[in-house]
């Protein structure tokens, strides 16, 4: 969202202004009262400005969006009011009018969720129809796109062929491309109340950067803004990403943490905000988040708050450089409005969208991706799961001989040294992380305890576990 002060001030507001009714010439802007002032001032506005309560911030209505409007811009404003009817004015005088704006503007709406705003209207999502902007609507940001008709018997194939090129290439089989296809729904219908995040991975000239620049062109630039994992954990840094409908976290280092600050973004809840020079306050932020990486990020959180809304993308097939298009993209934004109404048609019915991203979290490519970042739940692929838990043990390491295939345990352990890794989970985090890692695997994890220790619904599958633990040794 492009914010007023980012604009000259005087310049891009009064280009909208129509003149007052009332004749500055002959008005006494020095004798009037703030609320007066504050009167006049949003004259000057059309009465287009209302207060958002929870921010406290001035909204104005133009361009078909409601926009925040910094004080710098409307006291600049004010002042020149006073230039212009030839009379004297002081910092007091200004800032009290503004004071007193706020008092008298109209509380703003929320933003109708199912309302997608393109330049020359809104399009309903409900109803799946065309309309005239309302500034009644609240709507905070608009994609910057054309809506038009759809064409006869317009597909992708044959109105967005680069658009098709690029997904066929980046998907390997319809299952996939059809998930990419609701991925890119999700953005440009900002279904950020789905409480799920996309995650592209890949090497490099797989295909994500086009991913990244079709969700901007579906978002809109003003509207799309670049962050990092630990800017969504800091108050003061969250600032920064407030009043946009896209959160594009690219090219992360390989992060390793909880994802708190993700977690609570996309799960809908209130987050702090400490804007620079303005009083914290808490507030949701409804934006799509779409992280792009080489490789995916590992959390250590494993009671599946973040397996919950986690979408993953891999991006696994390489374009070689003698065949890549370097005007790809611009190609694409040429055929922006076909893929924009072929989006809506495909996902008519908006929960389809969804259900394909819930697919996508269950596939293969995201499973080989989670055993990657994550050993136990790489380690848990190697498990079968019983009807009852009449299996292994769980065990612990005061327990001798040391028995891989007895103890479940012990076989983790077992694991953790032959794979190469240098640390293990203790036995408490371990036990309390299995049910979260099962899961994972599609496979319900059970455990009671009987007079020979706690036994599981687990077993070792011995074939598939072949590589590891025929090295399986009792320690020295």
């Amino acid at each position: 969202m492009k914010k007023l002060e980012d604009q000259n001030p005087i310049k891009a507001v009064n280009k909208n202004l129509t003149n007052p009714k009332k004749d500055l010439s002959v008005m006494n802007l020095s004798q009037m009262a703030s609320s007066q002032r504050a009167e006049l001032l949003n004259e000057y506005y059309n009465n287009n400005l209302a207060i958002n309560l929870t921010t406290n911030d001035i909204y104005y209505y133009q361009a078909n969006t409601w926009q925040p409007i910094s004080d710098k811009v409307l006291m600049r404003t004010l002042a020149e009011l006073f230039s212009k009817a030839g009379e004297p004015f002081n910092p007091m005088r200004i800032s009290s009018a503004v004071e007193s704006l706020r008092l008298s503007l109209p509380v703003m709406g929320s933003s109708q969720k199912d309302l997608i705003c393109f330049k020359n209207g809104v399009y309903d999502l409900k109803t799946q129809t065309f309309r005239p902007h309302n500034k009644q609507d609240w709507l905070l940001v608009s994609n910057d796109i054309d809506y038009y008709p759809a064409k006869e018997r317009e597909s992708f194939e044959t109105h967005a062929p680069n658009f098709a090129k690029w997904l066929n290439k980046a998907s390997d089989n319809q299952d996939k491309a059809k998930n990419i296809l609701a991925a890119l729904y999700m953005i440009l219908a900002n279904r950020y109340d789905w409480q799920l995040f996309l995650e592209v991975t890949g090497a490099g000239g797989s295909g994500k950067s086009v991913f990244a620049e079709i969700a901007t062109m579906l978002s809109g630039k003003n509207n799309t803004v670049i962050g990092t994992m630990e800017s969504l954990e800091k108050a003061r840094d969250r600032a920064l990403v407030v009043g946009y409908s896209l959160i594009i976290l690219p090219d992360q280092p390989r992060y390793m943490g909880s994802g708190a600050g993700l977690k609570a973004i996309t799960g809908g809840d209130e987050v702090a905000i400490d804007p620079k020079h303005k009083q914290p306050y808490s507030c949701k932020i409804p934006a799509v988040v779409l992280v792009i990486n080489n490789e995916a990020m590992r959390f250590n959180d494993r009671n599946g708050g973040i397996s919950r809304r986690r979408v993953i993308f891999h991006f696994s097939k390489v374009i070689p450089e003698k065949e890549r298009d370097l005007q790809l993209v611009s190609k694409i934004r040429q055929e922006l409005p076909s893929i924009v109404r072929l989006l809506l048609n495909e996902f008519a019915n908006p929960n389809d969208a969804k259900e394909k991203l819930h697919k996508q979290q269950q596939s293969e490519e995201a499973m080989i991706i989670k055993r990657e970042s994550d050993h136990l739940v790489d380690f848990c692929s190697y498990l079968n799961a019983l009807d009852n838990p009449n299996g292994m043990l769980i065990g612990n390491l005061g327990i001798h001989p040391f028995s891989p295939k007895k103890y479940l345990y012990h076989a983790y352990v077992e694991y953790i040294r032959n794979i190469g890794l240098s640390n293990h989970l203790t036995l408490t985090q371990f036990g309390k992380s299995l049910n979260y890692a099962m899961n994972e695997n599609g496979k319900q994890y059970m455990k009671k305890r009987f007079s020979v220790g706690v036994k599981t619904n687990l077993e070792l599958n011995l074939s598939t576990s072949e590589d590891w633990l025929p090295k399986a040794e009792k320690p020295s």
